[in-house]
């Protein structure tokens, strides 16, 4: 049984939408893929049962059978402090030995992806570095190009991991910096010992959230339910009618952010094929010709409390950060994969024949 843990030097890195690729392509390959999380921080109620929500999403996309108390044996269940302090590291070493065990019968290769960023759980001994000397596993790095200064952080967590960490992956990247990361930043990293196996760029269609997830998150309700697809980006409407024209033509798959009371932007929006979706702030319902003609064409139509402000701030801080999920989305990220990434190298890495 061959295993790779995929690690970050940073939350919010594409460590999930990684791992989620790589197990259905390896699946497509004949091999038999097994899933392990050991240490679970975002964690949640599901149906009365306390979950890791990446692992249990990255579970169900990837047709993981094994029990979720294996495939994430340690969840955060308390603020961390008091976790920290109540925890016997042996006992969680154990747990995460046993259940990884567990999840590695009848395996050829087992993904462990690990937790928020490599340090995570270093107080109480199961951080990544951790795992992977007990787990003996290799280590890839995926890496978020926020800026060039990652590359002293990941420089800095070779020189922790050593030999374990072999590989890295660069995400989210911006057409103009590719060039740049393979001249500079490729050399660089194979000097150190590691190599860059892909580049993965920005896509907005995995950084998109479903109409669904916005009402969610922003304790909406729905006047119109339309159709679920994907919001790859926001507009805000404080705008004329004619100045906005402008901006709708030039949008993708957009949902506007607007007062409820500004009946002249609803329908200019309704007219525009690239609005998807209205979100209506200040708890102000529209006229019915707005609710009547959104029907007309299947555009959601969510009324939210807060205002304008607000309400985009709270989407701002969730857009690109939601889990991949549906058809759309893990095509795409799949297909990404197949398209940037060296899979031969993460196959040679790994030792899969």
């Amino acid at each position: 049984m061959k295993s790779l843990q995929i690690s970050s030097i940073e939350e919010y890195s594409g460590k999930s939408a990684f791992i989620i690729a790589l197990g259905l392509i390896l699946r497509e390959m004949g091999y038999k893929v097994g899933y392990f999380k050991p240490f679970g921080v975002k964690t949640s109620y599901l149906d009365g049962k306390l979950i890791d929500e990446d692992a249990y999403n990255t579970a169900e996309v990837l047709g993981i059978s094994d029990e979720i108390d294996y495939v994430c044996p340690i969840l955060l269940d308390k603020p961390y402090v008091e976790f920290v302090h109540l925890a016997e590291p042996e006992e969680l070493r154990k747990k995460i030995i046993d259940s990884y065990n567990k999840i590695s019968e009848d395996k050829d290769v087992v993904l462990v992806e690990g937790a928020v960023d490599y340090k995570v759980g270093r107080s109480i001994g199961i951080c990544d570095l951790t795992i992977s000397t007990i787990l003996d596993t290799k280590v890839l790095m995926v890496v978020k190009y926020s800026n060039d200064f990652v590359l002293d952080r990941l420089l800095a967590s070779k020189e922790l991991f050593e030999e374990k960490l072999g590989l890295a992956l660069f995400n989210q990247i911006t057409g103009y910096k590719r060039t740049y990361i393979e001249a500079v930043a490729g050399a660089l990293l194979q000097k150190s010992g590691m190599d860059l196996v892909g580049m993965i760029p920005k896509d907005s269609i995995l950084a998109g959230l479903f109409v669904s997830e916005i009402r969610k998150s922003l304790s909406g309700e729905f006047l119109v339910e339309g159709q679920d697809m994907i919001i790859e980006q926001l507009i805000i409407g404080a705008m004329s009618p004619q100045s906005a024209i402008k901006y709708f033509r030039n949008a993708r798959n957009a949902a506007l952010i607007t007062g409820g009371d500004r009946l002249d932007l609803h329908l200019v929006a309704l007219e525009s094929m690239n609005i998807k979706c209205l979100i209506l702030t200040g708890n102000l319902k529209p006229p019915q010709v707005v609710l009547e003609k959104a029907k007309e064409r299947d555009i959601p139509v969510i009324l939210v409390r807060d205002d304008t402000l607000t309400t985009t701030e709270k989407l701002d801080e969730i857009f690109g950060k939601s889990r991949v999920r549906g058809d759309v989305k893990v095509n795409r990220v799949k297909e990404l994969v197949e398209s940037f990434v060296d899979l031969k190298k993460i196959a040679e890495y790994i030792g899969l024949e």
